[in-house]
């Protein structure tokens, strides 16, 4: 294979080098793929250096607005000034009607417009009627496809200046404040200090003032429980005069008694009996009365003691209550709780209600002595009626006797009564007892709460004291604070800039590239090494011919023919990567660059001449689709992120993926063994065309055969002579007409009849059909906009499908049609053709040349006989 090769590619060369006409053909097939890399990369080397020739129109229509945080503000004015010192874009300032002609008429790409209330709307965030500012952009999608992307960043980088500037105002006014705050700040804080520390020196003095007051409480207390000790000591003296009084009150009802039962028996003795009876009776009225007397007067003076006691003890208690809520007051200003006082509240109020028993007591009290009073006068008026009675008794004793007797029963019962009495003022003198025993107690128990809310009193004013020395000396840092001397110094502007923009992002390039055009010149270098491929195999021939050949294998023509275009390609990926380096592409490595544009030219010769020689004229449609599909499906201009699934299903697939990233690891930087990847992934894919292209080399040359028939019945296609492998007939059929002629004649004619029968509605179905489901694809495609690349790939693969059926069919027919050329041949030619496939199954002829075919046919039969 190698010396028939190697005898191929010298002849192939030496018709060249003696052509020289054809010099000038190679030179433009050698420098014009280079062309359209070297164009494209100088016209993008820096476009986007150049966007401010992109214009765009701005027109501002705000009328500004003010607020008390902001003051006034004109966020359309200071966009103004901005963007007449930005050169992002061309920006162009222009009324609202000409900046809509401008859009429209192309002048400008784009137009902005701040709209008069633009500036309100920033300032109505800081009030209820809040709506969001907006700003008209209107862009023309027409002029360019990329444009409106730029103009889109333009618009963004409108927006940020926007938030800049209303951030940037609102921040000056805060920090403003923050200022000023700072200095009033300070002083209110010395003046709270000196008011605190004022306030807690009036709460000591306060507290030392109670602490006083309370001890005078316990000499009060003291006077107190002497002068309930008095009234009892005079309650126990009135209840033995009542018991006196009682006595005496016994004696007289007895009295009384004794002398209603014998008055009837005195009747009828002598008036000097009566009198003496009188004048004891007298006696004893007399005497019950000034005991009755001593007793209520003696009751009365108690009585007043226990009113005065009483009245001492409230008025101790009202003190009391005065001063607890003096010391609650001091206690709750000096943020200080005093321990104690909540129990002395509690026994003040059980005091007073002590007190107010008492009260009520010597109320009761007062009323029976008033009603003993009334007694005793009764008593009194009854015994003078008693002492007339008797007087006149010795007149009238006959009729008088009743009378007597009635008021001697009266005075009993006023006795009685008046016994009553006193036994009722022995129960209350006894409740009044007990109620002053239980006082006692109570008095103690205030002492010992007096004197542990004195003890906490001290305590609380030791606190307070200390307070107010923190206080003092808070005061005195606060005026040294570092916080409110650095509030006092702000610097608003550097302040208010920094809170507009406060992060700035650091960029840092892990592979730098110095242009836009270097970055693109991996894919302009791939496309250029694959178009110049498929111009060597347009201009030049995939067929190899035997002319000054005596003997060619498939493999040592496919190969001699392949180091000639090797040569040539080799030739153009030095112009193309010398070019390149020329015009200022970036490289790490100029001897890498170079041999990587080498060894990916050769690649992609490899997979191009392995289509077309293999498929001829289908194979190089195939080589144009996969330029179009590796385009965006090899991330040359996106990355394979950003495109549609069907894409990047395709990408790891694709020859332009691996010869694309190896050109950037030379322009950029190498990582790893990320490189070496790359080239042993595409030097698979070219050794693998390679020898699929050998191997189907002698089988598919009868398909190329059929289609240049069929494309030359057209007459304006140009084709190529397809030089068969060995016999142009296949050896199953040579072998069965050489057996039997008329049996093989049969068979295939009733083949070729099936065949056609079925031929014409086969193609139609497969037209109709084919045609009906792009039909329905296109139609899914508007109702699915997001799946268009899907429905793209569908739609290819449909049509490949379609074509793929119809060629099958017509090779078919036209295989049945040649074949049927057999029984024509006579058994001499049958011969012929068979040793062709036996003796020489890997040579070359041409076609029906009579020339080729004698030559071969002479060689045959010199081999045979030197066999």
């Amino acid at each position: 294979m190698v010396k028939s090769s190697w005898r191929v590619f010298k002849r192939d060369l030496s018709r060249l080098v003696t052509q020289r006409a054809v010099w000038i053909i190679i030179i433009g097939v050698m420098i014009t793929p280079a062309l359209y890399s070297w164009v494209n990369i100088a016209a993008l080397w820096d476009p986007y250096g150049n966007v401010s020739n992109i214009a765009v129109a701005v027109v501002n229509e705000d009328e500004g607005a003010e607020s008390e945080l902001t003051g006034e503000l004109d966020i359309g004015e200071q966009v103004m000034t901005q963007l007449k010192d930005n050169d992002q874009l061309g920006w162009q300032f222009m009324d609202k009607e000409d900046a809509e002609e401008a859009v429209r008429r192309g002048d400008v790409f784009a137009s902005l417009r701040l709209p008069e209330d633009f500036s309100q709307s920033f300032v109505d965030i800081f009030s209820a009627t809040y709506s969001e500012p907006k700003v008209d952009y209107l862009v023309n999608e027409k002029l360019s496809a990329i444009s409106p992307k730029i103009t889109d960043q333009g618009s963004s980088a409108i927006e940020s200046t926007i938030s800049t500037a209303f951030k940037q105002q609102v921040a000056n006014a805060v920090t403003t404040q923050l200022k000023e705050g700072g200095g009033e700040m300070a002083q209110r804080l010395g003046d709270a200090s000196t008011g605190a520390a004022d306030s807690f020196a009036t709460t000591a003095d306060a507290i030392e003032q109670a602490a006083r007051e309370l001890d005078g409480m316990g000499e009060e207390t003291d006077t107190t429980r002497a002068a309930v000790g008095q009234a009892q000591s005079t309650l126990d003296a009135v209840g033995t005069t009542i018991d006196d009084a009682q006595t005496a009150l016994r004696q007289v009802q007895q009295l009384t008694t004794d002398l209603s039962g014998t008055l009837s028996t005195f009747t009828a003795s002598s008036s000097d009996a009566l009198a003496q009876a009188s004048r004891a009776l007298s006696t004893g009225v007399a005497s019950a009365d000034s005991s009755a007397a001593a007793a209520t007067e003696t009751l009365r003076s108690a009585l007043g003691q226990v009113d005065g006691a009483v009245s001492g003890a409230t008025q101790l208690l009202d003190e009391g209550d005065a001063r607890i809520a003096q010391l609650e007051q001091a206690a709750t200003a000096a943020g200080a709780p005093v321990g104690g006082l909540d129990a002395l509240k509690e026994q003040s109020a059980l005091l007073r209600e002590t007190l107010d028993d008492l009260t009520a007591l010597t109320a009761d009290s007062n009323q029976t002595l008033d009603s003993a009073d009334q007694t005793a006068a009764a008593l009194r008026n009854a015994t003078e009626q008693t002492s007339q009675a008797t007087s006149t008794l010795g007149d009238a004793l006959s009729t008088s006797t009743p009378a007597i007797t009635d008021a001697i029963n009266r005075m009993g019962s006023s006795a009685g009564q008046l016994a009553g009495s006193l036994e009722s003022q022995k129960t209350l003198l006894a409740q009044a007892r007990s109620l002053l025993d239980d006082v006692y107690p109570q008095l103690d128990r205030v002492e010992d709460v007096v004197a542990q809310v004195q003890d906490n009193l001290v305590s609380v004013s030791d606190s307070i004291e200390v307070a107010r020395g923190d206080i003092l000396a808070l005061g005195r840092a606060a005026n040294d604070n570092q916080a409110l001397n650095t509030l006092q110094s702000l610097d608003t502007e550097k302040v208010s800039t920094f809170l507009s923009a406060p992060v700035s992002i650091e960029s840092h390039q892990v592979y730098p590239v110095n242009s836009y055009g270097s970055g693109m010149s991996s894919l302009f270098t791939n496309l250029s090494l694959w178009v110049g491929a498929f111009i060597l195999l347009i201009t030049f021939r995939a067929e190899v011919d035997t002319k000054g050949l005596e003997h060619v294998s498939v493999s040592g023509a496919y190969t001699g023919r392949f180091l000639l275009l090797a040569t040539m390609a080799i030739g153009q990926a030095l112009i193309v990567s010398i070019g390149n380096l020329a015009i200022g592409v970036q490289t790490v490595n100029a001897a890498a660059f170079i041999t990587t544009c080498v060894l990916i030219s050769l690649c992609y010769l490899s997979i191009i001449y392995g289509l077309v020689s293999t498929l001829g004229h289908v194979g190089r449609v195939i080589a144009v689709v996969l330029v179009f599909i590796q385009i965006p499906g090899a991330s040359g201009l996106y990355p394979i992120e950003m495109t549609p699934d069907f894409f990047r299903a395709l990408y790891p697939f694709l020859p332009f993926t691996y010869g694309i990233s190896a050109m950037r690891e030379t322009v950029g930087g190498f990582y790893s063994n990320q490189y070496v990847t790359d080239m042993a992934v595409l030097f698979g894919m070219a050794a693998v065309a390679y020898a699929i292209s050998i191997a189907a080399r002698r089988r598919l040359s009868g398909i190329n055969m059929v289609v240049n028939q069929e494309l030359d019945r057209g007459g304006l296609a140009v084709n190529e002579e397809v030089h068969t492998v060995g016999s142009k007939y296949r050896a199953e059929d040579l072998v069965a007409a050489w057996l039997d002629r008329d049996r093989y004649e049969d068979n295939i004619a009733a083949r070729h009849r099936h065949l056609v029968q079925g031929y014409n509605r086969t193609m139609a179905i497969t037209a109709v059909v084919g045609l009906a489901v792009l039909a329905g694809l296109m139609i899914a495609s508007r109702f699915f906009p997001a799946e268009k690349a899907l429905i793209f790939g569908l739609g290819c693969l449909v049509t490949l499908l379609a074509v793929a059926t119809i060629c099958l069919m017509e090779f078919r027919k036209k295989q049945l049609e040649h074949a049927q050329g057999l029984t024509e041949l006579s058994d001499a030619e049958i011969k012929r053709e068979l040793a062709a496939q036996s003796y020489d199954p890997f040579g070359y002829h041409l076609g029906d040349d009579p020339a080729v075919a004698a030559e071969r046919e002479d060689a045959d039969a010199g081999r045979r006989a030197r066999r």
